[in-house]
Protein backbone atom coordinates (compact mmCIF):
# COMPACT_ATOMS: atom_id res chain seq x y z
CA UNK A 1 0.00 0.00 0.00
CA UNK A 2 2.86 2.32 0.77
CA UNK A 3 4.27 1.66 -2.69
CA UNK A 4 0.95 2.60 -4.37
CA UNK A 5 0.62 5.82 -2.39
CA UNK A 6 4.20 6.72 -3.16
CA UNK A 7 3.89 6.11 -6.91
CA UNK A 8 0.42 7.63 -7.53
CA UNK A 9 0.45 11.32 -6.66
CA UNK A 10 -3.32 11.64 -6.23
CA UNK A 11 -3.72 8.84 -3.68
CA UNK A 12 -3.43 10.25 -0.19
CA UNK A 13 -3.90 7.08 1.81
CA UNK A 14 -4.96 3.46 1.49
CA UNK A 15 -6.28 1.29 4.29
CA UNK A 16 -7.96 -1.95 5.29
CA UNK A 17 -11.28 -1.73 7.17
CA UNK A 18 -12.57 -4.61 9.29
CA UNK A 19 -15.75 -4.38 11.41
CA UNK A 20 -15.86 -0.67 10.54
CA UNK A 21 -12.45 -0.04 12.12
CA UNK A 22 -9.22 0.96 10.38
CA UNK A 23 -6.87 -2.00 10.89
CA UNK A 24 -3.90 -0.60 8.98
CA UNK A 25 -2.98 1.91 6.30
CA UNK A 26 0.04 2.70 4.17
CA UNK A 27 1.81 4.18 7.21
CA UNK A 28 1.28 1.74 10.08
CA UNK A 29 -0.77 -0.97 11.75
CA UNK A 30 -3.27 0.29 14.33
CA UNK A 31 -3.47 -1.66 17.60
CA UNK A 32 -6.18 -1.35 18.65
CA UNK A 33 -7.98 -0.56 15.35
CA UNK A 34 -9.28 3.00 14.95
CA UNK A 35 -12.95 3.87 14.59
CA UNK A 36 -13.79 5.45 11.22
CA UNK A 37 -16.43 8.04 10.41
CA UNK A 38 -20.04 6.97 10.02
CA UNK A 39 -20.11 8.25 6.42
CA UNK A 40 -17.16 6.09 5.48
CA UNK A 41 -18.61 2.82 6.73
CA UNK A 42 -22.04 3.58 5.24
CA UNK A 43 -20.56 4.16 1.81
CA UNK A 44 -19.65 0.67 0.71
CA UNK A 45 -20.98 -1.30 -2.25
CA UNK A 46 -24.02 -3.55 -2.02
CA UNK A 47 -22.20 -6.69 -3.18
CA UNK A 48 -18.83 -8.32 -2.55
CA UNK A 49 -16.19 -7.46 -5.15
CA UNK A 50 -17.81 -4.15 -6.09
CA UNK A 51 -16.53 -0.57 -5.71
CA UNK A 52 -18.30 2.44 -4.20
CA UNK A 53 -17.15 6.03 -4.71
CA UNK A 54 -18.09 8.87 -2.35
CA UNK A 55 -17.81 12.59 -3.20
CA UNK A 56 -15.28 14.66 -1.21
CA UNK A 57 -15.86 14.30 2.57
CA UNK A 58 -13.85 15.02 5.71
CA UNK A 59 -11.89 11.95 6.77
CA UNK A 60 -9.66 10.89 9.65
CA UNK A 61 -6.76 12.39 7.74
CA UNK A 62 -8.22 15.84 8.31
CA UNK A 63 -8.75 16.85 4.70
CA UNK A 64 -11.43 16.62 2.06
CA UNK A 65 -10.96 13.36 0.20
CA UNK A 66 -12.81 11.26 -2.35
CA UNK A 67 -13.44 7.78 -0.91
CA UNK A 68 -13.01 4.73 -3.11
CA UNK A 69 -14.15 1.61 -1.22
CA UNK A 70 -13.70 -1.98 -2.47
CA UNK A 71 -16.04 -4.36 -0.63
CA UNK A 72 -14.57 -7.69 0.49
CA UNK A 73 -17.61 -8.67 2.57
CA UNK A 74 -20.36 -6.99 4.58
CA UNK A 75 -18.02 -5.56 7.24
CA UNK A 76 -14.61 -5.60 5.55
CA UNK A 77 -13.28 -3.53 2.67
CA UNK A 78 -10.22 -1.81 1.29
CA UNK A 79 -10.39 1.94 0.80
CA UNK A 80 -8.33 4.65 -0.85
CA UNK A 81 -8.48 8.38 -0.17
CA UNK A 82 -8.14 10.38 -3.40
CA UNK A 83 -7.10 14.03 -3.54
CA UNK A 84 -10.00 16.01 -5.12
CA UNK A 85 -7.41 18.12 -6.92
CA UNK A 86 -7.28 15.34 -9.50
CA UNK A 87 -10.42 16.97 -10.90
CA UNK A 88 -9.17 20.56 -10.68
CA UNK A 89 -8.78 20.73 -14.43
CA UNK A 90 -12.48 19.95 -14.88
CA UNK A 91 -13.32 22.87 -12.61
CA UNK A 92 -11.38 25.12 -14.98
CA UNK A 93 -13.19 23.78 -18.03
CA UNK A 94 -16.56 24.51 -16.45
CA UNK A 95 -15.49 27.91 -15.06
CA UNK A 96 -14.17 29.06 -18.46
CA UNK A 97 -17.32 27.88 -20.22
CA UNK A 98 -15.61 25.12 -22.18
CA UNK A 99 -18.25 22.58 -21.11
CA UNK A 100 -21.57 22.72 -19.29
CA UNK A 101 -20.88 19.88 -16.90
CA UNK A 102 -18.58 16.96 -16.07
CA UNK A 103 -19.82 13.86 -14.23
CA UNK A 104 -18.55 10.54 -12.95
CA UNK A 105 -21.66 8.34 -12.95
CA UNK A 106 -22.40 4.89 -11.57
CA UNK A 107 -24.39 2.29 -13.53
CA UNK A 108 -27.55 3.18 -11.58
CA UNK A 109 -27.32 6.79 -12.86
CA UNK A 110 -26.09 8.24 -9.57
CA UNK A 111 -23.47 10.98 -10.10
CA UNK A 112 -20.52 10.26 -7.84
CA UNK A 113 -18.60 13.39 -8.90
CA UNK A 114 -20.10 16.40 -10.69
CA UNK A 115 -18.95 19.83 -11.84
CA UNK A 116 -20.95 22.63 -13.42
CA UNK A 117 -24.50 23.91 -13.32
CA UNK A 118 -26.10 20.70 -14.60
CA UNK A 119 -27.36 18.03 -12.22
CA UNK A 120 -27.57 14.28 -12.55
CA UNK A 121 -31.23 14.69 -13.59
CA UNK A 122 -30.00 16.31 -16.81
CA UNK A 123 -27.89 13.24 -17.72
CA UNK A 124 -29.34 10.84 -20.33
CA UNK A 125 -30.22 7.33 -19.10
CA UNK A 126 -27.04 5.30 -18.59
CA UNK A 127 -26.77 1.69 -19.81
CA UNK A 128 -24.42 -0.67 -21.64
CA UNK A 129 -26.08 0.28 -24.94
CA UNK A 130 -26.00 4.06 -24.49
CA UNK A 131 -24.61 5.93 -27.50
CA UNK A 132 -21.20 7.52 -27.16
CA UNK A 133 -22.70 10.83 -28.33
CA UNK A 134 -26.19 11.50 -26.95
CA UNK A 135 -28.60 14.45 -27.20
CA UNK A 136 -30.68 15.00 -24.08
CA UNK A 137 -32.59 18.01 -22.69
CA UNK A 138 -31.01 20.42 -25.18
CA UNK A 139 -27.41 19.38 -24.47
CA UNK A 140 -24.89 17.17 -26.23
CA UNK A 141 -23.30 14.50 -24.02
CA UNK A 142 -20.13 12.53 -24.62
CA UNK A 143 -20.22 9.29 -22.63
CA UNK A 144 -17.33 6.91 -21.97
CA UNK A 145 -17.60 3.65 -20.02
CA UNK A 146 -14.70 2.48 -17.90
CA UNK A 147 -13.13 -0.70 -19.20
CA UNK A 148 -12.51 -2.04 -15.69
CA UNK A 149 -15.10 -0.48 -13.35
CA UNK A 150 -18.89 0.05 -13.42
CA UNK A 151 -18.44 3.79 -14.00
CA UNK A 152 -19.16 6.25 -16.82
CA UNK A 153 -17.47 9.57 -17.54
CA UNK A 154 -20.01 12.06 -18.91
CA UNK A 155 -19.18 15.47 -20.41
CA UNK A 156 -21.94 17.90 -21.45
CA UNK A 157 -21.91 20.92 -23.78
CA UNK A 158 -24.66 23.01 -25.38
CA UNK A 159 -25.10 22.87 -29.19
CA UNK A 160 -24.67 26.67 -29.33
CA UNK A 161 -21.29 26.42 -27.64
CA UNK A 162 -20.18 23.66 -30.02
CA UNK A 163 -21.29 25.61 -33.11
CA UNK A 164 -19.51 28.77 -31.90
CA UNK A 165 -16.20 26.99 -31.40
CA UNK A 166 -16.60 24.97 -34.57
CA UNK A 167 -16.80 28.12 -36.69
CA UNK A 168 -13.92 29.72 -34.83
CA UNK A 169 -11.63 26.75 -35.20
CA UNK A 170 -12.66 25.64 -38.70
CA UNK A 171 -9.77 27.21 -40.64
CA UNK A 172 -7.23 26.18 -38.06
CA UNK A 173 -8.53 22.63 -37.91
CA UNK A 174 -8.49 22.22 -41.69
CA UNK A 175 -4.82 23.22 -41.82
CA UNK A 176 -3.95 21.14 -38.80
CA UNK A 177 -5.86 18.17 -40.22
CA UNK A 178 -3.92 18.36 -43.48
CA UNK A 179 -0.59 18.47 -41.65
CA UNK A 180 -1.58 15.65 -39.32
CA UNK A 181 -2.79 13.54 -42.24
CA UNK A 182 0.52 13.98 -44.02
CA UNK A 183 2.39 13.18 -40.83
CA UNK A 184 0.33 10.06 -40.20
CA UNK A 185 0.78 8.88 -43.79
CA UNK A 186 4.54 9.20 -43.44
CA UNK A 187 4.50 7.33 -40.13
CA UNK A 188 2.24 4.61 -41.53
CA UNK A 189 4.50 4.13 -44.54
CA UNK A 190 7.52 3.92 -42.29
CA UNK A 191 5.82 1.47 -39.91
CA UNK A 192 4.52 -0.59 -42.80
CA UNK A 193 8.02 -0.87 -44.22
CA UNK A 194 9.34 -1.89 -40.81
CA UNK A 195 6.58 -4.50 -40.36
CA UNK A 196 7.18 -5.88 -43.85
CA UNK A 197 10.91 -6.21 -43.19
CA UNK A 198 10.13 -8.00 -39.94
CA UNK A 199 7.62 -10.26 -41.72
CA UNK A 200 10.16 -11.09 -44.45
CA UNK A 201 12.68 -12.14 -41.82
CA UNK A 202 10.11 -14.26 -39.97
CA UNK A 203 9.05 -15.95 -43.23
CA UNK A 204 12.62 -17.02 -43.99
CA UNK A 205 12.87 -18.42 -40.47
CA UNK A 206 9.53 -20.19 -40.95
CA UNK A 207 10.90 -22.01 -44.00
CA UNK A 208 14.16 -22.90 -42.26
CA UNK A 209 12.41 -24.06 -39.06
CA UNK A 210 9.61 -25.87 -40.91
CA UNK A 211 6.84 -23.84 -39.27
CA UNK A 212 4.38 -24.30 -42.16
CA UNK A 213 1.73 -27.02 -42.21
CA UNK A 214 -0.96 -28.21 -44.62
CA UNK A 215 -4.71 -28.42 -44.11
CA UNK A 216 -6.96 -30.30 -46.54
CA UNK A 217 -10.40 -29.12 -47.71
CA UNK A 218 -12.33 -32.12 -49.12
CA UNK A 219 -13.94 -31.94 -52.57
CA UNK A 220 -17.08 -34.03 -53.10
CA UNK A 221 -18.98 -35.45 -56.03
CA UNK A 222 -22.41 -34.14 -55.04
CA UNK A 223 -24.21 -36.86 -57.02
CA UNK A 224 -22.50 -39.82 -55.34
CA UNK A 225 -21.53 -38.10 -52.04
CA UNK A 226 -18.02 -39.50 -52.51
CA UNK A 227 -14.86 -37.55 -51.72
CA UNK A 228 -12.95 -37.19 -55.00
CA UNK A 229 -10.08 -35.07 -53.73
CA UNK A 230 -9.01 -32.15 -51.60
CA UNK A 231 -7.58 -28.67 -51.88
CA UNK A 232 -4.25 -28.27 -50.07
CA UNK A 233 -4.19 -25.10 -47.97
CA UNK A 234 -0.96 -23.85 -46.43
CA UNK A 235 -0.95 -22.51 -42.88
CA UNK A 236 1.81 -20.91 -40.84
CA UNK A 237 2.16 -22.22 -37.29
CA UNK A 238 3.68 -19.03 -35.90
CA UNK A 239 5.54 -19.59 -32.59
CA UNK A 240 3.82 -16.67 -30.84
CA UNK A 241 0.76 -15.77 -32.97
CA UNK A 242 -0.61 -19.28 -33.49
CA UNK A 243 -2.10 -20.43 -36.80
CA UNK A 244 -1.67 -17.69 -39.45
CA UNK A 245 -3.78 -17.83 -42.64
CA UNK A 246 -2.15 -17.35 -46.09
CA UNK A 247 -4.03 -14.09 -46.67
CA UNK A 248 -1.61 -12.53 -44.18
CA UNK A 249 1.75 -13.79 -45.44
CA UNK A 250 1.35 -14.83 -49.11
CA UNK A 251 1.17 -11.22 -50.48
CA UNK A 252 4.40 -10.40 -48.60
CA UNK A 253 6.04 -13.56 -49.93
CA UNK A 254 5.13 -12.54 -53.48
CA UNK A 255 6.56 -9.05 -53.02
CA UNK A 256 10.01 -10.23 -51.94
CA UNK A 257 10.24 -13.25 -54.27
CA UNK A 258 9.89 -15.82 -51.48
CA UNK A 259 6.71 -17.33 -52.88
CA UNK A 260 8.59 -19.88 -54.98
CA UNK A 261 10.41 -21.18 -51.91
CA UNK A 262 7.07 -21.60 -50.16
CA UNK A 263 5.60 -23.37 -53.19
CA UNK A 264 8.60 -25.71 -53.27
CA UNK A 265 8.05 -26.50 -49.60
CA UNK A 266 4.38 -27.17 -50.31
CA UNK A 267 5.09 -29.57 -53.19
CA UNK A 268 7.65 -31.51 -51.15
CA UNK A 269 5.28 -31.74 -48.19
CA UNK A 270 2.38 -33.00 -50.33
CA UNK A 271 4.69 -35.58 -51.91
CA UNK A 272 5.60 -36.78 -48.43
CA UNK A 273 2.13 -36.73 -46.85
CA UNK A 274 -0.11 -37.89 -49.72
CA UNK A 275 1.99 -40.35 -51.72
CA UNK A 276 0.46 -43.37 -49.99
CA UNK A 277 -3.08 -41.96 -49.98
CA UNK A 278 -3.16 -41.11 -53.69
CA UNK A 279 -1.30 -44.16 -55.00
CA UNK A 280 -3.78 -46.40 -53.16
CA UNK A 281 -6.73 -44.36 -54.47
CA UNK A 282 -6.03 -43.35 -58.08
CA UNK A 283 -9.48 -41.74 -58.48
CA UNK A 284 -8.67 -39.12 -55.84
CA UNK A 285 -6.73 -35.94 -56.66
CA UNK A 286 -5.09 -33.10 -54.77
CA UNK A 287 -5.25 -29.46 -55.87
CA UNK A 288 -2.54 -26.90 -55.20
CA UNK A 289 -2.87 -23.11 -55.36
CA UNK A 290 -0.14 -21.35 -57.33
CA UNK A 291 0.79 -17.71 -57.58
CA UNK A 292 1.24 -16.02 -60.98
CA UNK A 293 4.86 -15.58 -59.87
CA UNK A 294 5.23 -19.37 -59.74
CA UNK A 295 4.49 -19.32 -63.46
CA UNK A 296 7.00 -16.56 -64.20
CA UNK A 297 4.71 -13.53 -64.01
CA UNK A 298 7.52 -11.60 -62.33
CA UNK A 299 9.50 -11.87 -65.61
CA UNK A 300 12.21 -13.87 -63.83
CA UNK A 301 13.59 -17.00 -65.43
CA UNK A 302 11.73 -20.03 -64.10
CA UNK A 303 12.05 -23.77 -64.50
CA UNK A 304 8.71 -25.54 -64.88
CA UNK A 305 10.32 -28.66 -63.38
CA UNK A 306 10.23 -26.85 -60.01
CA UNK A 307 6.44 -27.29 -60.06
CA UNK A 308 6.51 -31.04 -60.68
CA UNK A 309 5.91 -33.77 -58.10
CA UNK A 310 8.24 -36.73 -57.56
CA UNK A 311 6.00 -39.23 -55.77
CA UNK A 312 2.44 -38.35 -56.74
CA UNK A 313 1.30 -39.16 -60.32
CA UNK A 314 0.60 -35.92 -62.15
CA UNK A 315 -2.78 -37.06 -63.41
CA UNK A 316 -3.87 -36.78 -59.77
CA UNK A 317 -2.68 -33.17 -59.47
CA UNK A 318 -4.77 -30.06 -60.17
CA UNK A 319 -2.88 -26.76 -60.31
CA UNK A 320 -5.06 -23.78 -59.40
CA UNK A 321 -4.44 -20.16 -60.24
CA UNK A 322 -6.64 -17.40 -58.81
CA UNK A 323 -8.42 -15.25 -61.38
CA UNK A 324 -8.38 -11.95 -59.49
CA UNK A 325 -4.58 -12.17 -59.24
CA UNK A 326 -4.13 -13.09 -62.89
CA UNK A 327 -3.61 -9.81 -64.72
CA UNK A 328 -3.75 -9.63 -68.54
CA UNK A 329 -0.01 -8.91 -68.62
CA UNK A 330 0.61 -12.26 -66.91
CA UNK A 331 -1.13 -14.28 -69.59
CA UNK A 332 1.73 -15.03 -72.05
CA UNK A 333 4.26 -16.40 -69.52
CA UNK A 334 1.58 -18.18 -67.47
CA UNK A 335 0.16 -19.80 -70.61
CA UNK A 336 3.52 -21.32 -71.53
CA UNK A 337 4.12 -22.91 -68.11
CA UNK A 338 0.56 -24.18 -67.86
CA UNK A 339 0.91 -25.91 -71.21
CA UNK A 340 4.00 -27.78 -69.97
CA UNK A 341 2.18 -28.93 -66.83
CA UNK A 342 -0.76 -30.21 -68.90
CA UNK A 343 1.67 -32.19 -71.06
CA UNK A 344 2.81 -33.98 -67.89
CA UNK A 345 -0.79 -35.07 -67.28
CA UNK A 346 -1.76 -32.52 -64.65
CA UNK A 347 -5.07 -30.66 -64.77
CA UNK A 348 -5.60 -26.91 -64.45
CA UNK A 349 -8.28 -24.90 -62.66
CA UNK A 350 -9.14 -21.21 -62.54
CA UNK A 351 -10.02 -20.30 -58.96
CA UNK A 352 -12.58 -17.63 -57.94
CA UNK A 353 -14.02 -17.55 -61.47
CA UNK A 354 -15.98 -14.38 -62.21
CA UNK A 355 -14.18 -12.09 -59.74
CA UNK A 356 -11.13 -10.99 -61.76
CA UNK A 357 -9.77 -9.67 -65.02
CA UNK A 358 -10.32 -12.63 -67.32
CA UNK A 359 -12.18 -12.49 -70.59
CA UNK A 360 -13.44 -15.36 -72.69
CA UNK A 361 -10.84 -14.95 -75.43
CA UNK A 362 -7.78 -15.70 -73.35
CA UNK A 363 -9.59 -18.16 -71.08
CA UNK A 364 -10.04 -20.33 -74.15
CA UNK A 365 -6.30 -20.14 -74.83
CA UNK A 366 -5.47 -21.58 -71.40
CA UNK A 367 -7.07 -24.98 -72.09
CA UNK A 368 -8.32 -25.23 -68.53
CA UNK A 369 -10.03 -28.27 -67.08
CA UNK A 370 -12.01 -26.70 -64.23
CA UNK A 371 -13.57 -23.40 -63.30
CA UNK A 372 -14.17 -22.85 -59.59
CA UNK A 373 -17.27 -20.75 -58.85
CA UNK A 374 -16.46 -18.18 -56.19
CA UNK A 375 -18.34 -18.26 -52.89
CA UNK A 376 -19.73 -14.80 -53.69
CA UNK A 377 -21.99 -16.38 -56.34
CA UNK A 378 -22.92 -19.33 -54.12
CA UNK A 379 -24.09 -16.91 -51.42
CA UNK A 380 -26.46 -15.45 -54.03
CA UNK A 381 -28.47 -18.68 -54.01
CA UNK A 382 -31.41 -17.68 -51.83
CA UNK A 383 -33.33 -20.96 -51.81
CA UNK A 384 -33.55 -24.25 -53.66
CA UNK A 385 -35.41 -22.54 -56.52
CA UNK A 386 -34.25 -18.91 -56.53
CA UNK A 387 -31.01 -16.96 -56.82
CA UNK A 388 -29.74 -13.53 -57.79
CA UNK A 389 -29.34 -14.82 -61.36
CA UNK A 390 -25.57 -14.32 -61.45
CA UNK A 391 -24.85 -17.93 -60.59
CA UNK A 392 -26.86 -19.11 -63.62
CA UNK A 393 -24.80 -16.91 -65.96
CA UNK A 394 -21.55 -18.29 -64.54
CA UNK A 395 -22.78 -21.88 -65.01
CA UNK A 396 -23.88 -21.20 -68.59
CA UNK A 397 -20.53 -19.61 -69.48
CA UNK A 398 -18.62 -22.59 -68.13
CA UNK A 399 -20.84 -25.07 -69.98
CA UNK A 400 -20.45 -23.15 -73.24
CA UNK A 401 -16.66 -23.44 -72.88
CA UNK A 402 -16.88 -27.15 -71.98
CA UNK A 403 -15.31 -26.74 -68.53
CA UNK A 404 -16.05 -28.79 -65.44
CA UNK A 405 -17.40 -26.68 -62.56
CA UNK A 406 -16.41 -26.79 -58.90
CA UNK A 407 -18.61 -24.81 -56.51
CA UNK A 408 -16.78 -23.24 -53.55
CA UNK A 409 -18.15 -22.20 -50.18
CA UNK A 410 -21.30 -24.35 -50.03
CA UNK A 411 -22.80 -23.92 -46.56
CA UNK A 412 -26.44 -25.03 -46.95
CA UNK A 413 -28.28 -28.01 -48.41
CA UNK A 414 -30.49 -25.80 -50.60
CA UNK A 415 -27.34 -24.39 -52.25
CA UNK A 416 -26.17 -27.91 -53.07
CA UNK A 417 -29.58 -28.87 -54.44
CA UNK A 418 -29.75 -25.75 -56.62
CA UNK A 419 -26.31 -26.46 -58.09
CA UNK A 420 -27.00 -30.15 -58.71
CA UNK A 421 -30.22 -29.33 -60.61
CA UNK A 422 -28.14 -27.15 -62.95
CA UNK A 423 -25.54 -29.80 -63.64
CA UNK A 424 -22.77 -28.78 -61.23
CA UNK A 425 -21.15 -32.00 -60.03
CA UNK A 426 -18.33 -31.02 -57.68
CA UNK A 427 -18.59 -28.95 -54.50
CA UNK A 428 -16.67 -28.01 -51.40
CA UNK A 429 -17.50 -25.97 -48.32
CA UNK A 430 -18.41 -26.15 -44.66
CA UNK A 431 -21.65 -27.97 -45.50
CA UNK A 432 -19.48 -31.01 -46.29
CA UNK A 433 -16.34 -30.45 -44.19
CA UNK A 434 -13.95 -27.80 -42.93
CA UNK A 435 -10.20 -27.75 -43.70
CA UNK A 436 -8.49 -30.42 -41.63
CA UNK A 437 -4.99 -31.79 -40.92
CA UNK A 438 -3.72 -34.94 -42.67
CA UNK A 439 -4.78 -37.40 -39.96
CA UNK A 440 -8.37 -36.14 -39.98
CA UNK A 441 -8.48 -36.10 -43.79
CA UNK A 442 -7.47 -39.76 -43.92
CA UNK A 443 -10.23 -40.63 -41.46
CA UNK A 444 -12.68 -38.54 -43.51
CA UNK A 445 -11.77 -40.52 -46.66
CA UNK A 446 -12.24 -43.81 -44.85
CA UNK A 447 -15.65 -42.82 -43.49
CA UNK A 448 -16.96 -41.05 -46.62
CA UNK A 449 -15.73 -43.44 -49.30
CA UNK A 450 -15.97 -46.64 -47.21
CA UNK A 451 -12.36 -47.63 -47.93
CA UNK A 452 -9.88 -49.52 -45.80
CA UNK A 453 -7.93 -47.66 -43.18
CA UNK A 454 -4.49 -46.41 -44.12
CA UNK A 455 -1.48 -48.12 -42.59
CA UNK A 456 0.14 -44.88 -41.45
Amino acid sequence: MRDKVFKVMYIRETGIINDFKLVCNDVKIFDPPVEITELEHRSIADHDGEIAIVPPVSTLQGAKSILVNYRVNQTSYVNALIDPDIFAEFHDYVRLGEVSGVFLVREDGKAVISFGALSEKDIPPISESVDHISHHHGNVFSIYKSGEFPLYAVVAASPAFILKHWRHDLVFLIGLGALMSLFLILIMKRNRKHRLNLLYEELWQAIEKNEFCVYYLPLLDMNSNQCVGAEALIRWQHPSQGLVLPLVFIPAAEQNGMIRNITQWMIQRLDLELREVLTQNPSIHISLNLSPFDFGAGQDQIDSNDLLFNGIPHHQIIYEITEHRLMPRHVPVVHETMAILRQKGAKLALDDFGTGYSNLSYLQDFHLDYLKIDKMFIDGIQSQSTSTGLIDHVINIAKSMDYQLIAEGIEHEYQMSYLKERGVIFGQGFFFAKPMPLKDFKEYLVNTNSIEKFKH
